[in-house]
């Protein structure tokens, strides 16, 4: 192969690389706020007919992430808890030593898709038969993150 050809050949290599890659998360501290965002979601969609005491975890968090989420989460939910407050027994969620049903939501990691919009990992659990992991797309819209829902794949037009 020529010179010509080879230099070629690494410039596409490059170039499908650099576009294979996802953006690095955005200036500040917006982590919070998308795990909020997603919290919110699924504290609607899932617990909008019960009131059972309800456990959070975001998974891959840095220390000290689950204390700004629960700040932007305290308006419109307060009173959760950490996922040390709940045990998962037998499938089960209760909240820790006791057999109070509860509930675990979670969030994370975030896949950056763009400064403004991320896929984040969220989840539910219940009972085994009422555990769920959907994947949710969270947008920044003006000056405030919001989920917009699952993600749906596989789906034929």
């Amino acid at each position: 192969m020529s010179r010509a050809g080879r230099r070629a050949w690494a410039f596409v290599a490059l170039a499908a690389g650099v576009a294979c890659t996802h953006p690095p998360a955005p200036e500040g501290d917006v982590a919070a706020l998308v795990h909020a965002a997603v919290l919110r979601y699924q504290a609607k969609q899932f617990l909008s007919e019960e009131r059972l005491p309800t456990c959070v975890a975001i998974h891959g968090s840095p220390e000290g992430m689950e204390a700004r989420v629960r700040e932007a989460l305290h308006p419109t939910l307060p009173g959760l808890r950490s996922a040390e407050a709940c045990a998962v027994v037998d499938g089960e969620v209760y909240l820790a030593g006791s057999r109070v049903p509860a509930a675990l939501l979670t969030s994370g990691p975030i896949r950056w898709i763009a400064d403004d919009e991320a896929e984040v990992r969220g989840g539910f659990m219940r009972t085994r038969s009422s555990s769920l992991r959907p994947l949710y797309r969270v947008v920044r819209d003006g000056g405030r993150w919001v989920c917009l829902g699952p993600v749906v794949t596989g789906m034929p037009l």
